[in-house]
């Protein structure tokens, strides 16, 4: 049969079944069972479910494949939906034909979005569907094996409330941190926030401009300001939902958690920082090898980046967010690996050249540094002289 008459033939089933879907807490999706038994979602539903506008998926469907997934797609996969008549009485839509996408296409956005989330391709504006996605992808598998595992104990467990259960409301979450807002409505101030993610306030400002198109400030006046004891005559708040994109946007030591709560392993993936360890990999590869080289090594209770057997060599690939390391911790840390072996701790931008001058000053007992702590908050430069410490 060809593609032409399997989409003819498609285009005839209807939608016999109706009901609403919520497997994402407040997100109430339209779900259908066609009548060849195909469950699917409204592209309405989808694009809510994945939290994205319903006119990207119009324009992904006709423009197959978009830009910043095509690396992560599978070769001759094509984005195949179709439009369907509603004939199920409890549907508002009934008499209507509407475009629906089924289970398989769903699941393969969410992994394709999940994969250039991962690989940091996707833009400024796309990032919180990555997010998105890498949070239901988790949520749907350990509902799967909850589901599985009661299913053959007899129980009859309800899906989506699993489903519920299993994903993580980021808003939730920063409060559960400890996260208070000081205006009404639970607004925050950028005290709340730069107080909370334990960052200086210039940190937190210079975010917020490079962001200003997505993190919208909202400007209070003076009766809420003076509400929360406040003396300043302007001031700008910010919604939960903008305060949990700064928190899981900037790599504070309070935001790589909230990362590995939401997202597991994903999020710490994500950064800039650790694809730039990832490129250190491939060209540590080719230098060393031959000598042993092993990547995230434990050493006592602790993981280092690189570590050169054969020359009992500890490299640590560090960026922007090390500024805010606990320093006692880091201390214990180094302690122990510099008993045995050498210690190099480079700053990702770092030139090849100067990375070696620094290995070749490495000797047990000490850590050669390749960056100035002052400097990680700005743009570093490619050459720096390293600093033996």
């Amino acid at each position: 049969m060809t593609e032409r008459n399997e989409v003819t033939k498609r285009s005839e089933i209807k939608a016999v079944y109706y009901g609403q879907v919520e497997l994402i807490p407040g997100i109430v999706c339209d779900g259908y069972v066609l009548d060849d038994d195909t469950a699917v979602m409204s592209e309405r539903g989808t694009a809510d479910l994945l939290g994205v506008d319903q006119k990207l998926l119009n324009r992904m469907r006709t423009n197959w494949p978009p830009k910043v997934l095509k690396p992560f797609i599978d070769e001759g996969l094509s984005m195949r939906t179709n439009t369907v008549k509603v004939v199920a009485k409890n549907s508002p839509y009934q008499g209507r034909k509407i475009v629906i996408y089924d289970s398989s296409i769903i699941e393969n956005l969410i992994r394709f979005y999940i994969l250039a989330f991962a690989n940091n391709k996707l833009r400024k504006n796309q990032k919180h569907i990555g997010e998105r996605c890498a949070v239901l992808s988790a949520s749907l598998i350990k509902t799967a094996l909850d589901t599985a595992i009661k299913q053959a104990c007899g129980l009859s467990p309800n899906i989506q409330q699993t489903v519920q259960k299993n994903y993580i409301d980021a808003v939730k979450l920063i409060k559960e941190f400890g996260f208070t807002c000081s205006a009404p409505n639970e607004i925050a101030i950028k005290k709340d926030i730069s107080q909370f993610l334990e960052v200086p306030e210039s940190t937190l400002n210079s975010f917020l401009r490079k962001h200003k198109s997505d993190i919208q400030p909202i400007r209070l006046n003076v009766a809420t300001i003076r509400s929360f004891g406040g003396k300043a005559s302007r001031m700008n708040g910010y919604h939960l939902d903008d305060v949990t994109k700064i928190a899981l946007g900037m790599d504070s030591v309070i935001g790589i958690e909230l990362k590995k709560k939401v997202f597991g392993q994903i999020g710490s993936f994500a950064t800039p920082n650790t694809c730039a360890e990832v490129q250190w990999r491939e060209v540590l590869s080719k230098v060393f090898e031959g000598f042993d080289l092993h990547f995230n090594y434990p050493i006592g209770q602790y993981k280092v980046d690189f570590f050169v057997a054969k020359l009992m060599l500890v490299l640590e690939c560090n960026g922007y967010y090390h500024r805010y390391y606990d320093a006692k911790q880091e201390k214990e840390r180094e302690k122990l690996i510099t008993r045995q072996y050498s210690l190099v701790r480079f700053h990702h931008k770092i030139t090849l050249e100067t990375l070696f001058n620094g290995i070749l000053q490495a000797k047990p007992g000490t850590t050669v540094k390749l960056y100035d702590l002052k400097q990680l908050g700005q743009e570093m430069p490619f050459n720096i002289n390293p600093l033996n410490v």
